[in-house]
C-alpha cells in the first residue's frame, strides 16, 4: 500500500468505502423485521400524506423519531420505491461517518493515521451491516460521531460556533433516534470534563441559551406536529415503550446480561478484534492523554450503559465503536500484530465448513419454518460460494505466510487487506445467501399477492412487513376469514388448515417456509383472535 502519489490514500479510501456501502447495495431483499418495518413506514407515509408520523400496516409506530423516514421517503421519491433507495440514506451516512472520522484524525492525529482509520472503519463486519441497511442507526452513529469530534474541537479552541454545531448533531441525533442520542454524549463528556477538574466549563456548554434554542428549533416543531397527529400516543408509546421499557425489560425477546456486550463486540468488530484487545491492555496509558481519554471514556460510557439495559442488540455497541477506530488507527503499529490475521482466516475457513454442512441444516431443525427455508442453502452455499471461500483464504493466508513480495508490508496494512477481502465476501456472497434464505420468498409471496384481485390480505402469526412493502398496501395481523388470502410460517399452516380444510384451501404460494394461501369461501373462521 504504497502512499507517494497524492491520489492513491484517495482512491484506497474510496476503494474500501464503496466495496463496504455501494457495490450491490440494493441486490438483497430487505431484511425484517428491521428493514421491512422501516420501509413500509415510509412508503405508508408517501402513499397516505401524512409527514409528521409514521403507521406500520395502518397501526401507528412510535418506535422511532421522524428524521430516517423523511430521509427514506426523498430518496424513493427520487429514484423509486427499491431496495436502493431504501438504503441510500445509511450508505451516505456511513460515507459522511467515514469522512468525519478522516477529518477528525487528520486534525488531531495526522494524514497517515486519518487513512487508516477510513481503512478500518470500511472493514469493521457490522460496520459494513449497518452502512447497508435500511434502518437509523448509520445515521445516529454519524450524528454522535460529529457531536464527539465537535465537543473536543470546541474544547480545544473555545469557539462558540463548534459549541453550536456540537448542539445541533445532538439535535439532530434525537431527531432520528431519541434521546440516547443526547444520553452518550452527556454522561461521557461530564465524566471528561470531570476528570480534569472542569465541571464549570462543563455546565456553561450543557446550559448555554444558544444550544437549547438549536434544540428547541430542530425538534420543537416536529413534536408540535406529531403531537397534532397522534396526540399523547407517540409520546407514551416512544419514550416510555421504546426507551424507559428498553432499559427496565426485555423487549421482542432481546433480552441478555451484563456480559453479553463483552461475547459480542469481538465479533461485531471482526476482523480487528485482535487489535482491539491488544488496545484496551494499554487502557492505562491511554487515560494520561486528553483526546485519547475522551475516547476510552465514551466507549466505556457506551459499553456500560447497554451492557445495564434489559433490552439488548448487537447494534447497540456501535455507538462506541467509532473512539476505539481513531484510537486503533493511532496506535497501528504496537497493536497490529501478524497472528491476528488468523481471525480473518477463520472467517473463511468457517464458510467453507459452511457449505460442506449446507446439505444438513435443515434436517437439523425441528420447526418446519426453519427447516423448509435452511433446505434451501445448498442453493446458495453452492460451489461458487465455496470457491469464492476457498480462493480468500488462501488469500488472507498468504498474508499471513507471505511470500517475499508482500514481507515489506507492515502487519496492519495486511491486517486492513484481510478486511476489505471480508468486506467484499460479506457483502457479495454471505449477506445475498442469508437474504435468499430468509427474505426472498417473502418477496416472491408478496409479488404474487400482489396480483390478486383481493381486498382482504391478513398475516397470521407472522410479522415481516417487508411483505407489505412488496405487496404495495398494508397488511393487517390478525386471523383470517373465509374467502381471505392469508400470510403465514409453515409451522402455523397445519392450524389453519384444521378449521379449513385442505381440499378446499388454495395454496397460492408455499416456498422456504413462506406459506400464502386463500382460505375457502365458507362459514368457517378461526374461532380465537392472537
Amino acid at each position: 500500500m504504497r502512499t507517494q502519489h497524492p491520489w492513491w490514500p484517495l482512491a484506497l479510501m474510496t476503494l474500501y468505502v464503496l466495496t463496504a456501502f455501494s457495490l450491490g447495495l440494493g441486490n438483497v431483499p430487505l431484511f425484517d423485521v428491521d428493514e421491512g418495518a422501516f420501509s413500509e413506514a415510509t412508503r405508508e407515509m408517501i402513499h397516505s400524506g401524512i409527514w409528521s408520523a409514521t403507521y406500520l400496516d395502518g397501526v401507528p409506530r412510535y418506535d422511532k423519531p421522524i428524521l430516517t423516514y423523511w430521509f427514506q421517503a426523498a430518496n424513493v421519491l427520487l429514484f423509486g420505491l427499491n431496495e436502493t433507495a431504501l438504503r441510500l440514506h445509511s450508505a451516505l451516512s456511513a460515507i459522511g461517518w467515514a469522512a468525519s472520522i478522516y477529518y477528525f484524525s487528520k486534525e488531531f492525529l495526522n494524514r497517515r493515521s486519518a487513512m487508516v482509520a477510513v481503512l478500518i472503519f470500511s472493514s469493521v463486519l457490522w460496520i459494513m451491516l449497518i452502512g447497508r441497511a435500511a434502518t437509523a442507526d448509520a445515521l445516529l452513529n454519524l450524528f454522535i460521531a460529529l457531536s464527539f469530534f465537535d465537543l473536543y474541537r470546541y474544547q480545544s479552541s473555545g469557539k462558540k460556533t463548534l459549541l453550536y454545531r456540537t448542539w445541533l448533531w445532538l439535535s439532530l441525533g434525537m431527531l432520528t433516534k431519541g434521546p440516547v442520542a443526547a444520553a452518550i454524549p452527556f454522561v461521557a463528556s461530564l465524566i471528561w470534563f470531570i476528570s480534569y477538574g472542569r465541571l464549570r466549563d462543563w455546565l456553561k456548554a450543557v446550559l448555554n441559551p444558544t444550544g437549547w434554542l438549536i434544540l428547541a428549533v430542530v425538534l420543537v416543531p416536529w413534536l408540535i406536529l406529531v403531537w397534532h397527529q397522534q396526540g399523547m400516543g407517540f409520546f407514551k408509546g416512544f419514550l416510555i415503550g421504546h426507551n424507559l421499557n428498553r432499559l427496565t425489560s426485555t423487549m421482542e425477546g432481546h433480552g441478555g446480561h451484563w456480559y453479553y456486550y463483552l461475547l459480542v463486540l469481538p465479533l461485531i468488530m471482526l476482523p480487528y478484534t485482535g487489535a482491539l484487545l491488544t488496545l484496551l491492555r494499554h487502557g492505562r496509558s491511554l487515560w494520561k492523554r486528553p483526546l485519547e481519554r475522551l475516547l476510552m471514556i465514551w466507549f466505556a460510557v457506551v459499553m456500560v450503559l447497554f451492557s445495564l439495559s434489559q433490552t439488548q442488540l448487537p447494534h447497540y455497541i456501535l455507538y462506541g465503536v467509532t473512539p476505539l477506530i481513531v484510537l486503533m488507527a493511532k496506535y497501528r503499529q504496537v497493536i497490529i500484530r501478524r497472528w491476528q490475521l488468523l481471525l480473518p482466516i477463520l472467517f473463511f475457513a468457517l464458510q467453507i465448513g459452511l457449505v460442506l454442512y449446507a446439505p444438513h441444516l435443515g434436517s437439523s431443525q425441528h420447526n418446519a419454518y426453519q427447516q423448509q427455508m435452511l433446505s434451501q442453502a445448498p442453493e446458495v452455499l453452492n460451489q461458487g460460494y465455496l470457491l469464492m471461500a476457498v480462493l480468500l483464504t488462501g488469500l488472507t493466508a498468504l498474508l499471513f505466510w507471505p511470500p517475499s513480495a508482500l514481507r515489506r508490508l507492515a502487519p496492519w496494512q495486511r491486517l486492513t487487506t484481510a478486511g476489505l477481502l471480508q468486506t467484499l465476501f460479506a457483502s457479495q456472497l454471505l449477506l445475498p445467501a442469508i437474504g435468499h434464505l430468509q427474505q426472498t420468498p417473502v418477496k416472491q409471496a408478496a409479488l404474487q399477492a400482489r396480483q390478486l384481485q383481493t381486498s382482504t390480505v391478513v398475516a397470521y402469526k407472522i410479522h415481516m412487513p417487508s411483505f407489505s412493502l412488496y405487496r404495495g398496501a398494508p397488511t393487517p395481523s390478525g386471523d383470517p376469514q373465509a374467502g381471505d388470502v392469508v400470510l403465514t410460517k409453515a409451522d402455523h399452516l397445519p392450524e389453519l388448515l384444521e378449521r379449513f380444510p385442505a381440499a378446499e384451501a388454495n395454496i397460492l404460494y408455499h416456498q422456504g417456509g413462506i406459506v400464502l394461501a386463500r382460505m375457502p369461501a365458507s362459514p368457517a373462521t378461526l374461532s380465537q383472535r392472537q
